[in-house]
C-alpha cells in the first residue's frame, strides 16, 4: 500500500513533512520520501494523502481488558473496616467477547497500541490472536497481575506479604514475558521494597500506584519505574508535612500545598520516573451531547461492569477542585521536564475505551502543553518508555505500520487528531466509513 502527497507528521520531533508517500509491505513502513522521487510498487493499493495528514496512531498506556470469572473468591478481610474491605472487580464468563469488543473499540478510535494493566493468560492470548491478524485490535504490551497486600484493594489480586512471595512473584512476571510488575496501595512498605530489589535483580520495571505505607518520597528514592494516577501526589503536598494517611480526599484536597510542587518534580525527573496521569478518569459524569453520543456505540456489557465495581462512589478527586489540582501537578511535572504518558483508565467508571483518549490530549494541552507535546506523550514517548523505539510510535522506515490519516493538521489542534479518514494497525487498513460500519454491527450484537 501506499499514501500518496500526504502531509507526514513524523512525531520525531515537531514538524511536518509537506508532499510526501509512505510505502507499506508486509506490514511494514518501507519508505517514507518526498512524492515525486518514490516510485509506487506495481500493484499497490494507493490512498490518496492529498490535503491529509498521516501520524503514527495512538498509545493508551493504561487500559484493563476484561478478566476470565474467578474460581475462587479472595479471603474475606479479617478487618471491620469498611476501607479495608476486598471489592468485586470486572470479570466475566464472557470475557473473550467482551474483550473482542474493547480491541475494535481502541482501532476504531486511532488506538493502534496500548499498555494492559492486569496481565492475564487469556489476555496474553488474545494479544497472539490479535498479532497473527484473526482479532482486529492494538498492539497489546501487557505487565503482569495486580499485586497487592492482604487484604487486597480488589478480588482476584495477587498477595505479596513475605519477601519470598515477592521474588516468586517477580520471577513469575519475568518468565511469563511481561513488561513489568504492577505495585498497588495495600502493599507493606516491607514487601514493596522486596519488589523493588527483586524486580532489579531481574531486570523488570515496576510500575503501578504508590501504596499507602510507602509514599511518594520512598517511591521516588526508590526509582519506581512509572507511577499511575498521580497517587501519592496528595499526600506528599501536606501542608503539615503529615504522609496524609488517615485524611480523607476532602482534607487532602483541602491542605494540599502547591509550593511543595517543584521539590516533588525536580525529585521525579532525577529519579527518571514516568508519569501517567490519567486525568480523564477523574472527571464528574458527563451528560453533554458529544459523550451520550459516543456512549451509544459502545455495547452495555463494555461499561456494565465497571460501573458495578465503583457502585457510584465518588471522591474529591472528581471534583472540578480536585481536577484542577491534578491539572496543576502534570502541569509542574511537564514544565519541570519530567517524562507522561497518555492514559485514560478505560475501561472504569466514567471512561469509554478509545473515546477518552481523545478527552486526555485535551487536559495534556490545558495543563499547558503544545499539540505537539501532548500527541508525543501518546506516540514516541509511549514507545520510549517501552524500549520499542523501534517498532512504533514515529512514522519511519522499518516501524510497524501503525497510522492515522486525518483531515487536518494535529499539531495545530489536538482536536483534529480525531478527524480521522482512516486507520492502518500492523499493515490494515480501515477507512473510517468501515470502521463505522463496524461499530453499528458491534452495537447491534
Amino acid at each position: 500500500m501506499a499514501f500518496v502527497d500526504v502531509s507526514v507528521v513524523p512525531m520525531d520531533k515537531e514538524q511536518v513533512l509537506a508532499h510526501q508517500t509512505v510505502v507499506v509491505v508486509d506490514g511494514r513502513i518501507t519508505q517514507v520520501a518526498p512524492a515525486a522521487s518514490v516510485k509506487v510498487p506495481s500493484g499497490a493499493l494507493k490512498i490518496d494523502g492529498r490535503g491529509k495528514f498521516l501520524m503514527p496512531g495512538l498509545a493508551d498506556m493504561h487500559v484493563h481488558f476484561m478478566l476470565p470469572a474467578f474460581a475462587e473468591k479472595s479471603p474475606p478481610s479479617a478487618s471491620s473496616d469498611p476501607s479495608l474491605q476486598t471489592r468485586p472487580t470486572s470479570a466475566s464468563k464472557d470475557y473473550a467477547r467482551q474483550n473482542q469488543e474493547r480491541a475494535l473499540l481502541y482501532v476504531a478510535n486511532g488506538l493502534t497500541t496500548v499498555r494492559n494493566m492486569w496481565g492475564d493468560p487469556t489476555i496474553d492470548a488474545l494479544a497472539k490472536e490479535i498479532d497473527s491478524g484473526n482479532v482486529l485490535g492494538p498492539h497489546i504490551y501487557s505487565v503482569g497481575p495486580l499485586t497487592d497486600g492482604n487484604p487486597p484493594v480488589w478480588e482476584g489480586s495477587r498477595l505479596v506479604e513475605t519477601r519470598k512471595q515477592a521474588e516468586e512473584a517477580v520471577r513469575s512476571d519475568k518468565q511469563a514475558g511481561y513488561i513489568a510488575i504492577k505495585v498497588y496501595n495495600r502493599l507493606s512498605k516491607d514487601a514493596y521494597e522486596a519488589i523493588i530489589a527483586a524486580a532489579r535483580r531481574q531486570g523488570l520495571p515496576v510500575v503501578g500506584h504508590v501504596p499507602i505505607a510507602v509514599g511518594l518520597p520512598e517511591a521516588i528514592a526508590a526509582h519506581q519505574d512509572c507511577i499511575e494516577h498521580l497517587t501519592g501526589f496528595w499526600q506528599a503536598l501536606q501542608q503539615d508535612d503529615s504522609a496524609g494517611q488517615k485524611k480523607s480526599s476532602s482534607e487532602l484536597l483541602e491542605q494540599a500545598d502547591p509550593k511543595k510542587l517543584p521539590a516533588l518534580v525536580q525529585a521525579i525527573k532525577a529519579a527518571g520516573i514516568w508519569n501517567c496521569p490519567t486525568l480523564a478518569l477523574h472527571i464528574a459524569p458527563r451528560t453533554d451531547p458529544p459523550w451520550l453520543e459516543e456512549e451509544k456505540l459502545i455495547p452495555p456489557d463494555v461499561l456494565e461492569p465497571s460501573k458495578r465495581m465503583y457502585d457510584g462512589s465518588k471522591s474529591a478527586k472528581d471534583s472540578p477542585k480536585g481536577h484542577a489540582l491534578d491539572l496543576a501537578i502534570v502541569a509542574a511535572l511537564h514544565s519541570g521536564g519530567a517524562h507522561l504518558l497518555l492514559g485514560t483508565d478505560a475501561v472504569k467508571a466514567g471512561t469509554l475505551p478509545g473515546f477518552s483518549l481523545h478527552d486526555e490530549l485535551a487536559y495534556f494541552v490545558a495543563a499547558g502543553m503544545t499539540p505537539y507535546e501532548a500527541i508525543r506523550a501518546g506516540t514516541s514517548d509511549a514507545a520510549i518508555f517501552l524500549h520499542q523505539e523501534k517498532e512504533f510510535g514515529t512514522v519511519a522506515a522499518g516501524h510497524r505500520a501503525d497510522l492515522l490519516l486525518v483531515e487536518a493538521n494535529p499539531l495545530v489542534d489536538v482536536k483534529n487528531v480525531s478527524q480521522r479518514t482512516g486507520v492502518m494497525v500492523k499493515g490494515q487498513w480501515l477507512t473510517e466509513e468501515e470502521l463505522t460500519h463496524k461499530l453499528a454491527a458491534l452495537k447491534g450484537s
